[in-house]
């Protein structure tokens, strides 16, 4: 049985699955039924793949069936890069529905392969350790808790539980494609690692990292006046303006950290 992170926090309140019919999505959306935990779904369809609708109809069936709300958005993404404005969007979409229908936290399906494979992408780029480690099972936002119940459960054993209980889902076309850097470090780097029997261990080592950064980026005593944050400065500076954005909604790029810590954390952010 699949153990999920953080089962405390996903029974209290009401949660919104951020759902794909892919199959790590609908792994989760069995797992949280199993357990009689409260949800409804969200679907984006980014106006890339006509196989998006086909998706949508299935997240419509399952919601039908298992009396489940179905939220579902269109929208059409242009130039520039695309997978990290298929992030805004989603995340964008998500909150609208989260303020309008007052869901407690967003539930995401970031499974153990995920977050080898940001870990990877950024230890390329020279990041530090609280980027490195990107993603926890648990993290709190302005008006909201972000929960992501597969973070220590690697893709292998959510194929593994959906072929036990032949159950449907999608395969994006996209997971394929080279020209995106993920995708060349998910086939080439992070699925042959956690195919070794010497990485029986990540889990472990990821916990230990967690648990020492916590130590080193300690909770932040903020003042917010009037949607303005003071804090003490300090060595961790952008540590706690990258966490206090990401609870307005804003996820910092590599370029604007890079920026702000050159610029001595004085400028613009965004619009």
């Amino acid at each position: 049985m699949v153990a999920l992170e953080s089962l405390e926090a996903l029974g209290q309140g009401r949660g919104l699955l951020g759902f794909s019919a892919g199959g790590d999505s609908v792994a989760l959306f069995f797992l949280l039924l199993e357990r009689g935990l409260p949800f409804d779904l969200a679907i984006l369809d980014h106006g890339l793949r006509a196989q998006a609708q086909e998706e949508i109809a299935y997240a419509k069936e399952l919601g039908a069936k298992h009396q489940k709300k179905v939220y579902t958005k269109q929208v059409t993404l242009m130039g520039g890069n695309l997978e990290a404005q298929g992030r805004k969007e989603r995340y964008r979409f998500f909150e609208d529905l989260i303020r309008k229908f007052g869901y407690t936290h967003l539930i995401l399906a970031h499974h153990l392969n995920d977050k080898l494979e940001w870990f990877l992408m950024q230890l390329a780029k020279g990041a530090s350790l609280q980027t490195i480690l990107g993603f926890s099972a648990l993290e709190q936002r302005k008006n909201y808790t972000l929960i992501r119940p597969l973070i220590y459960t690697p893709k292998s054993a959510l194929l593994e539980y959906l072929q036990a209980r032949n159950l449907r889902y999608f395969e994006d076309s996209t997971n394929n494609d080279l020209h995106f850097q993920r995708n060349l470090i998910r086939h080439n780097l992070a699925t042959p690692f956690l195919n070794l029997a010497e990485a029986r261990g990540l889990v472990r080592s990821f916990k230990a990292l967690e648990l020492e950064k916590h130590a080193l980026y300690p909770p932040l005593n903020c003042l917010e006046l009037k949607g303005v944050f003071v804090f003490k400065a300090g060595a961790q500076n952008l540590y706690y303006i990258d966490g206090l954005l990401k609870k307005l909604g804003y996820v910092l790029s590599t370029k604007q950290r890079l920026e702000l810590a050159q610029q001595g954390f004085n400028g613009v952010v965004g619009g």
